[in-house]
């Protein structure tokens, strides 16, 4: 029960508030400070062409009359030639108060981190949403193991009730099993 209340509380609305922002290949030399694409080049790795981070104006998604959008910036991008940004960072980095402001003109899409962002995005939702639903029905049918229902069932017939709890026992297990799949591809990786 934990897991579903983190994920549909917490982690999941994170995600739809979270944006990256790809920038036009015209544009991208105006935004160097906050992607750094001048020493990336130097060492022979790819130009970043996305600013991600949250969305401090909404509104700007759907009035054309506000010109920019306000950023604030995911750490990485507030120190791109720091070599530690290169890659993905394994332990937590919170939030920044910096603000990038980006003109919508510059601007070729942006997305949330919702399903439709990338491959990886689409498999997570997917994969956990998928999970979720799994350990919600192995709730559900320990619920009903424990109600009265199931008192009759054993007073009718115990080893009916007995293969019930043993097969629903084992739908837990393989539900836990896939997590420890699941968690490392996710969330390690």
């Amino acid at each position: 029960v934990i897991f579903l209340f983190v994920k549909l509380y917490y982690e999941w609305p994170q995600k739809f508030e979270h944006y990256g922002v790809f920038i036009k290949p015209s544009a991208l030399e105006k935004y160097e400070r906050y992607l750094g694409n001048t020493r990336r080049t130097e060492k022979g790795m790819e130009p970043r062409i996305e600013i991600s981070g949250h969305l401090h104006n909404p509104e700007a998604l759907k009035d054309a009359n506000i010109k920019e959008y306000e950023i604030g910036l995911d750490p990485v991008y507030v120190d791109p030639n720091n070599p530690a940004n290169d890659r993905p960072h394994f332990l937590y980095v919170p939030p920044t108060d910096h603000i990038a402001k980006i003109e919508k003109e510059d601007v070729e899409r942006i997305d949330s981190f919702g399903p439709w962002h990338s491959a990886y995005f689409a498999s997570y939702f997917t994969i956990t949403g998928l999970h979720g639903a799994h350990v919600l029905a192995g709730v559900l049918v320990f619920i009903y193991m424990w109600l009265p229902v199931s008192k009759k069932l054993y007073q009718r017939n115990p080893e009916h009730l007995a293969n019930r709890v043993e097969v629903s026992g084992l739908f837990w297990h393989f539900v836990d099993l896939v997590w420890i799949f699941v968690f490392p591809l996710f969330y390690l990786l």
